[in-house]
């Protein structure tokens, strides 16, 4: 069972144990933050994430270390330990199950199979136990349960192969040890990893939104207008759907600046900005075009519902108190122009220009207007 050459195959199999729990991990992280997964219901996250992470597993049965006729040893406890401290039970639970599975299509029907099985029950309940009833501090308290875990996992194992061994005294002996120093130094080295390459998308996705975001308001800036006006014109066009525009100016904005200076214009931007947010649905998308100028992409929208939209605003910013200081309080008022594909030009490539030229009109028809291409007249307070 245990040859003379057993600690170089021990850490030589280990050794590929491990580079396969960080290469699949350096994989899956960005492409589950790339297909949006975190944003997918509950059961389907959990789906994927647990058959990734028990597929995983498998993979890593395939290149185990066979200490005797069926007796496979492996790091496939990490894959599940690492999916219930980031992702929680039911992801863990369907990872398990993938691994029950594999275990007996790679080990057929044999006693050995049955009690991995039971192994792998008897990891899922005591990691949930662990991972709920032990909270450390949250500096390191993933890395403390994550110790806990490997820590029943050898006591778990060594049931197993004390009940497979017990006639082996020196088999035991000589190999428990091994394991549980390598268990540790691969589960700690997966899970520095992991946290590592989840704590970079994190970094990376945060990075991604401040480019597209405008600082000031927190609306998308026009750094990333063009992406997200293409998508909606191939989805317009594509799906012969309505797509409305609305180009905002703030009235005046330039003396409000002159008069009381930019600090107290900001505040006035930002207070304006929550306005267009709260009048817009979660698949608009409202832009800061620089100084006091905005733009709205309404998906789906006709040009009577779009007027209804440019309305809400123009009404609220008109009543709205802007608290630019302590203690003081100023009225302003917008202009809008309105424009949509196909109900007020027949070409998406117009649309922009169209927008532009309504709110040029809006503005030299006296502020506090709204005008489209099909609006004779304007909307007025």
């Amino acid at each position: 069972m245990i040859n003379g050459n057993i600690l170089f195959y021990f850490f030589d199999d280990f050794f590929i144990n491990l580079c396969i729990i960080i290469t699949l991990t350096i994989l899956y992280i960005p492409l589950r933050s790339k297909l949006n997964i975190a944003a997918m219901p509950f059961w389907q996250k959990g789906i994927i994430d647990g058959v990734i992470c028990g597929l995983a597993s498998v993979i890593l049965i395939v290149f185990s270390i066979e200490m005797a006729e069926n007796i496979l040893v492996d790091l496939r406890f990490v894959p599940i330990m690492l999916v219930l401290l980031f992702n929680g039970f039911f992801p863990a639970v369907i990872a398990g199950i993938v691994l029950i599975i594999g275990r007996f299509m790679i080990g057929g029907m044999s006693d050995f199979s049955v009690s991995a099985m039971f192994i792998v029950i008897a990891l899922l309940a005591g990691f949930q136990l662990i991972y709920k009833l032990y909270q450390p501090d949250k500096e390191k308290g993933t890395y403390r349960k994550a110790i806990i875990m490997i820590l029943y996992s050898n006591v778990v194992f060594a049931i197993f192969t004390m009940f497979h061994f017990s006639n082996h005294y020196f088999y035991l002996i000589t190999f428990l040890p091994m394991y549980c120093l390598i268990s540790f130094a691969g589960g700690l080295t997966a899970l520095f990893f992991t946290n590592y390459m989840k704590k970079t998308e994190m970094l990376l996705s945060r990075y991604k939104e401040e480019v597209s975001t405008d600082f000031l308001t927190g609306l998308q800036n026009m750094r990333s207008f063009a992406a997200i006006w293409e998508k909606s014109i191939d989805r317009a066009v594509t799906k012969k759907e309505k797509l409305t525009i609305l180009t905002l100016d703030i009235d005046q904005f330039k003396e409000i600046n002159d008069t009381y200076g930019h600090p107290d214009g900001d505040q006035l931007l930002t207070q304006f900005s929550n306005i267009l947010a709260k009048n817009t649905r979660s698949l608009d998308k409202a832009f800061r075009h620089g100084g006091d100028e905005f733009l709205i992409i309404l998906p789906n929208c006709g040009i009577t519902n779009g007027l209804e939209v440019a309305e809400r605003i123009r009404e609220e910013v008109a009543e709205h108190s802007f608290q630019i200081s302590k203690n003081r309080y100023i009225h302003v008022t917008v202009s809008i122009g309105a424009a949509t594909y196909p109900d007020t030009c027949s070409h998406y490539q117009q649309i922009i220009q169209q927008a532009d030229e309504a709110l040029y009109k809006a503005k030299h028809a006296g502020k506090n207007q709204i005008y489209s291409n099909i609006t004779s007249s304007q909307k007025e307070s």
